[in-house]
């Protein structure tokens, strides 16, 4: 597949969250639990961007179809987003995209949908604890990754 990856721009915004509600929703969850989760943490505005370190990934057509974000706290890295659309979910562009985030920083943590956990650990993320989901009632992966020396 024929896509490319760069930094997102501010006006991009309402597209990431668009991508971020369906990439979730992909997983079964009801309408109830994303809208909850939009106001939560699937909502990209125009600001994160510009404070964020966000890439999107296109395709030829110019259009957005996946994108992750890094943000620096305190003397770390988090990934705190990785969406891809679900009709690209499988291709390797989250691969290229995770990639992409280890190329810029030697060490990073995130928390993972279970639905993901399996991608995380093919990707040479190691499971390093787990924090709990109220909203879910269960328990959700904490990862890090470190690149190889």
């Amino acid at each position: 597949m024929d896509v490319s990856i760069r930094l997102a721009a501010p006006e991009e915004a309402e597209r990431l969250t668009e991508i971020a509600c369906l990439s979730k929703a992909h997983w079964g969850y009801s309408a109830a639990q994303i809208d909850y989760w939009r106001t939560e943490f699937l909502t990209v505005t125009a600001d994160y961007i510009r404070r964020h370190t966000v890439w999107v990934a296109v395709d030829t057509a110019g259009e957005a179809i996946a994108f992750a974000a890094l943000e620096q706290q305190g003397r770390g890295a988090v990934l705190e987003h990785l969406w891809v659309l679900p009709t690209f979910i499988g291709v390797g562009i989250g691969k290229r995209l995770f990639r992409r985030v280890a190329e810029c920083t030697t060490e990073f943590t995130f928390t993972s949908d279970p639905q993901a956990d399996d991608f995380y650990h093919k990707m040479g993320a190691e499971k390093i604890g787990e924090i709990a989901s109220t909203y879910q009632g269960r328990n959700l992966s904490q990862f890090r990754f470190r690149a190889e020396s």
